[in-house]
């Protein structure tokens, strides 16, 4: 529990904490009854799909091979069979020259892609609260409370790929090597459980709220270039309008960019309301939106996605 100031402040924390998780069932509940919204996640998996594929295509096999081989070469050390462990070294080295004869420009050979998911279903507010007591928090040094709280403020898809580094890899694997025709298992043994750890992890990060803009602009895209809409259209453009505001709302809340980009995004969509109004109609509305979303993911991928050991 943290040590506020006052009741109030303690009560603030444990209602702001208990709402993340509150809302989650009631925004899902109502997302799910609102088919624009089930339409958008479902488009919004897919398109995830697609990118995890993308990745998983350059998953190099030999890469994969030489990871196994090291493992195999652990295991004949353990049992001090010399001869299995020098054999297994010896593919280790030979896929790894395979990779860089393949590309030689290549630091690091994937060997592994996954996904992970945070989603946070609240309100905007909700989240804005929880930023507000986490600041709170810090300044009266409950780190570790803030650190809690913090750790739940994510809506986003990584896409984690783990890689091997080559020139690294290759250089360890030819000192194991040595050692084990010293007879140094136990030092061999060693150096390979510390190289398996010299993989490097590159987190691809994905705002989820943004590819739910994208989606829900898409919609609203072709009902803006239908001639002759409805009352019915009408309103359905102007809801997947305000639900793409919310979404970048949350976006901007969860910190994913800028604030001066979402204020320009809110202008922009402000703009396409006017045009839109009233029935009217044409191509190129969403245009500028569309471009300025395409930069700022780019912006974004540059300074969010970062490699680790």
């Amino acid at each position: 529990m943290r040590k506020c100031k006052n009741f109030g402040q303690q009560m603030m924390y444990l209602l702001i904490t208990g709402s993340l998780v509150l809302s989650s069932t009631v925004w899902a509940d109502n997302q799910a009854k609102t088919k624009d919204m089930s339409k958008v996640e479902k488009e919004v998996k897919e398109r995830i799909n697609e990118k995890i594929d993308q990745k998983r295509v350059t998953i190099i096999k030999e890469a994969v091979a030489a990871l196994e081989q090291t493992k195999k070469a652990i295991e004949a050390l353990k049992k001090k069979d010399k001869q299995a462990a020098i054999n297994a070294l010896a593919l280790v080295t030979g896929k790894l020259e395979v990779v860089i004869a393949m590309d030689p420009e290549i630091a690091n050979a994937p060997i592994d892609v996954r996904m992970e998911q945070f989603d946070l279903y609240a309100t905007v507010d909700d989240i804005r609260k929880a930023v507000k007591t986490a600041e709170d928090l810090l300044e009266d040094g409950e780190v570790q409370q803030a650190r809690r709280l913090l750790s739940g403020l994510a809506s986003e898809i990584d896409i984690v790929v783990t890689s091997l580094p080559l020139k690294g890899y290759a250089e360890g694997i030819k000192a194991v090597a040595k050692l084990v025709d010293e007879d140094k298992f136990e030092e061999a043994i060693d150096g390979l459980y510390e190289l398996l750890s010299t993989t490097v992890i590159t987190r691809h990060i994905i705002p989820l709220p943004i590819l739910r803009v994208e989606e829900l602009l898409k919609k609203a895209e072709k009902l803006a270039e239908t001639k002759g809409r409805t009352d019915e259209q009408n309103k359905e453009l102007s809801n997947l309008l305000d639900k793409a505001v919310i979404q970048l709302e949350m976006a901007e809340a969860l910190g994913y960019g800028d604030k001066k980009e979402y204020k320009e995004f809110y202008r922009q969509i402000k703009k396409i309301r006017k045009k839109t109004e009233g029935g009217k109609f044409g191509s190129g509305i969403f245009d500028e939106l569309k471009g300025s979303l395409r930069n700022f993911k780019e912006k974004f991928f540059k300074d969010f996605n970062k490699s680790e050991k």
